[in-house]
C-alpha cells in the first residue's frame, strides 16, 4: 500500500496518524490490522510513536503481568540532518505542550517580533542555542533573536531548552520578563501496581521470576498500564547546579519535559528519544545514586536508588 492509501484506511477506521507513525507503518504493513485493532480496543483517536512502541515492543509475562522493556537505539554515526530532525521533532512536541499548558497570549513567531513597537509585548516559543550572562539566543524554524533577561534566570536555563518567553520592546532591544517551560500543568492520577515489583540496576523481579536489564543510560518499562523510566544517575548529575539537591535537579528536568535536553552535553542521537517526556511516566527511578529518596511530584513517583539496593516499586521502599 502507498502512504496515501494507509492514511485513508486509518481514516475509514476513525483514526489519525502522525507523520512519524505513518513512516513506521509504511515499513511494517503486515501489522496494520493489529494496530487498528489495538487502537480501537483502547478507544484511541490518534496513532503516534508511543502507541506503536507499545505494539512493537516484545512482551514478557511475569506473575500474570505483561511487561515491555524499551531500550534506546543510539545512532553510532549521524549527520547534521539527523540532529536537525531530532531537534525539530522535539521542538514541535514541546512547543505544542507549552501552548496547551499555558494558553499563551499574543503568541507569535520569532521572525515577526522585530516589528514590535516600543512598549509592545508578545510571547514567543523557541529553543536556546546560546546564552551569555544577561542574554539568550532563542531560535525557532523561522528566525532567531537575542533576548535580554535577568542573570539569575539565564543561569538556570540549559542549551537546547524549549521554552516560551514573554518579551517586550525597549528601544532597540527585546527584553524577556517571564519564561514558560512545557512542565506538567496538573496533578494526575498515577497508575497503580497490584503486585510487588522489585527493581535494581540489574533486573526487574516479580515473585521468583525476573527480567535482566541491559546497562543503558535510560530504559522505559511498561508494566501493564504502569509507565516507568529508569535513568542512570550520571545523566542527571550533568545538569546539577551548585548546591542543588539531585532530586531537585530531576524535578527541574521534568518541568522541561526532557531528562537530557542539551545536545552539547549528551552528544548523542537516538532513533527514538526516550528522554523526551511526551508521555508522562508514573514513576522515574534514578539508578546508582548516593542515597535513597522518594518524592511524589505532580502525579509522578520519583526515586533515587543507591548502588546495590533494591526498590519495591509498589511499597515505595528499599529492601
Amino acid at each position: 500500500m502507498e502512504k496515501q492509501e494507509i492514511v485513508k484506511l486509518f481514516l475509514e477506521n476513525e483514526l489519525q496518524l502522525t507523520p512519524n507513525a505513518l513512516e513506521i507503518i509504511f515499513q511494517k504493513q503486515d501489522i496494520i490490522d493489529k494496530i487498528i485493532s489495538f487502537a480501537k480496543e483502547k478507544n484511541l483517536l490518534v496513532v503516534d510513536e508511543n502507541v506503536l512502541e507499545k505494539i512493537l515492543t516484545p512482551t514478557t509475562e511475569i506473575g500474570q503481568l505483561e511487561i515491555k522493556v524499551v531500550y534506546p537505539e543510539e545512532l553510532e554515526e549521524f549527520t547534521t540532518e539527523d540532529v536537525l530532525r531530532v531537534m525539530k521533532e522535539r521542538f514541535e512536541i514541546l512547543s505544542r505542550i507549552i501552548q496547551e499548558n499555558h494558553r499563551l497570549q499574543n503568541l507569535t513567531s520569532l521572525s515577526k517580533i522585530k516589528k514590535l513597537k516600543k512598549g509592545e509585548e508578545a510571547t514567543v516559543i523557541g529553543m536556546i542555542k546560546d546564552k551569555t550572562t544577561y542574554t539568550i539566543l532563542l531560535e525557532d524554524f523561522t528566525s532567531h533573536e537575542t533576548i535580554q533577561m535577568e542573570a539569575k534566570v539565564v543561569e538556570k536555563l540549559f542549551y537546547d531548552d524549549v521554552i516560551g518567553v514573554k518579551v517586550r520592546k525597549e528601544e532597540e532591544k527585546l527584553v524577556g520578563d517571564k519564561i514558560f517551560f512545557p512542565s506538567l500543568s496538573f496533578f494526575r492520577k498515577t497508575s497503580q501496581l497490584n503486585k510487588d515489583v522489585i527493581l535494581s540496576n540489574l533486573e526487574i523481579k516479580i515473585g521468583d521470576k525476573s527480567i535482566p536489564l541491559e546497562k543503558k543510560e535510560i530504559v522505559k518499562v511498561y508494566i501493564e498500564e504502569f509507565k516507568l523510566l529508569m535513568i542512570d544517575n550520571v545523566v542527571i548529575e550533568k545538569y546539577r547546579q551548585k548546591d542543588e539537591q539531585l532530586i531537585d535537579t530531576l524535578v527541574s528536568l521534568i518541568e522541561r519535559r526532557h531528562l537530557n535536553p542539551s545536545f552539547f552535553i549528551s552528544k548523542k542521537v537516538y532513533k527514538k528519544d526516550l528522554f523526551l517526556l511526551d508521555e508522562v511516566p508514573d514513576a522515574i527511578v534514578v539508578l546508582n545514586s548516593n542515597e535513597f529518596i522518594y518524592k511524589a511530584y505532580k502525579g509522578i513517583n520519583l526515586f533515587l536508588l543507591p548502588v546495590g539496593k533494591k526498590l519495591n516499586l509498589r511499597k515505595k521502599s528499599i529492601e
